[in-house]
């Protein structure tokens, strides 16, 4: 499996918010991004915190038990677990300090075992799934605009200007409890995970060109480092207001 990851300030921000892991061991890989809110100090913390705890948990598990032990279900119950440790982390440590009050944090993570290959998904960061067909976004964003669109209420062109496009209604820290979505990855060629100020500045079919690494015009194509500098780059290039993290697997 190839990977690299890297997250950016941006090139309005100063701080940034934004954290992200990959733990690759012979049984396994996992890869997390998440995206902090609440303030300068805050979505920093909520951030590292939930990254920190999810890859504990899962690498915890997996040091009691070989993941080659684990059946679907089985590793389902340990992502969903792992996120909601995750969530009591961050909304202990909160609910502890009042200068930490309100903060929380998206997560999307991979993993990919004997099992299965998996994702879960709370808030607003996502995963896409590339392989003959295309480029297509597999987890689904829990945000207000998303939820217009699953009711019709707005069009997809519509969503991508709506001046709520940033709300989210799901975030890790925010109660005590917390719903994650998981999902089942097909068959692929890359996984990129990165948060909303990578797509958020980059259309579909320019995210695609770069995993592709058809833009470099090379006749040997570039590395997947090269390829997540250059998504950050663009993403810069074209305003770059929020902090930007992508995480690039690979199996080619």
């Amino acid at each position: 499996m190839k990977s690299y990851g890297k997250t950016d300030i941006g090139a309005k921000r100063k701080n940034n918010q934004d954290s992200f892991a990959i733990v690759e061991r012979n049984e396994y890989t996992l890869a997390v991004v998440c995206d902090g809110v609440g303030g300068a100090r805050g979505g920093n913390i909520a951030s590292e915190t939930a990254v920190r705890t999810f890859c504990g948990e899962v690498k915890a598990a997996f040091s009691r038990r070989s993941p080659e032990e684990y059946g679907e279900q089985a590793i389902e119950d340990l992502l969903r677990q792992a996120v909601s440790d995750a969530n009591t982390e961050v909304y202990r440590k909160a609910a502890e300090d009042s200068d930490l009050e309100g903060m929380g944090t998206t997560l999307v993570a991979a993993l990919l075992c004997k099992a299965g290959n998996f994702a879960v998904n709370v808030g607003d960061s996502r995963l896409y799934l590339q392989d003959g067909e295309g480029l297509r976004q597999l987890t689904k964003d829990n945000t207000f605009v998303q939820y217009l669109l699953d009711r019709g209420v707005i069009t997809p062109e519509e969503a991508q200007v709506h001046p709520n496009r940033n709300i989210i209604l799901r975030a890790l820290g925010g109660n005590e409890e917390v719903e994650t979505d998981l999902y089942r990855i097909p068959d692929f060629q890359r996984l990129l995970l990165c948060s909303d100020g990578l797509y958020n500045m980059l259309p579909p079919e320019e995210l695609q060109s770069v995993m592709d690494g058809a833009y470099s015009g090379k006749r040997r194509p570039p590395g997947y480092r090269a390829r997540v500098n250059e998504l950050i780059r663009r993403a810069n290039l074209n305003g770059g207001p929020d902090n930007i993290t992508a995480i690039l697997l690979g199996n080619e």
